[in-house]
């Protein structure tokens, strides 16, 4: 099913939705991760994406569906000055990525920049997730996310929904 936010279009037959504790428990790669996220096994509502725009509740959406990505998305702390995003806007044209959707994040301060990656192998994805990593890291001392990411588990490469476009 089509899930339409903003600018956005994901397929998704699930969402997660955000609890006040620990939900699950997942040992991966000698590491213990920890979820608040509950899945649930039908495909979000309208009135459900609604509640979440009101910070009602919290809504993620997987990245990872049956082998297809829609969307690399980098998620930040905003900065008074936006130079990072603007930084960042420049370091995606030098690696010919033109289009992108800039969005504020449920979290408090955070950015959300989501690069579409249709019809896009998941090897192909994660190579250009490589040369984006290679550019922040000779570029700039800013701590960015980029999702999704082979180092978790598919049910971990998911991302809460934006509140606001910019």
């Amino acid at each position: 099913m089509k899930v339409k936010i903003f600018d956005l279009e994901f397929d998704s037959e699930f969402y997660y939705i955000q609890k006040d504790f620990i939900v699950e428990k997942v040992k991966f790669a000698n590491r213990t991760l920890y979820s608040k996220f509950k899945k649930v096994e039908e495909p979000p509502s309208s009135l459900l994406i609604k509640q979440h725009l009101k910070k009602e509740l919290t809504v993620a959406l997987p990245l990872i569906t049956e082998n297809n990505i829609n969307y690399i998305v980098l998620e930040y702390e905003k900065e008074e000055s936006n130079h990072f995003y603007h930084l960042l806007r420049y370091l995606l044209k030098s690696i010919y990525i033109e289009k992108f959707y800039t969005y504020e994040s449920k979290k408090e301060r955070h950015i959300q920049i989501f690069i579409p990656v249709k019809n896009m192998s998941i090897e192909s994805v994660y190579k250009e997730i490589n040369k984006i990593e290679q550019i922040l890291e000779a570029k700039s001392s800013k701590r960015c996310k980029i999702l999704p990411n082979r180092n978790l588990p598919i049910n971990y490469n998911k991302i809460t929904l934006p509140i606001k476009k910019m």
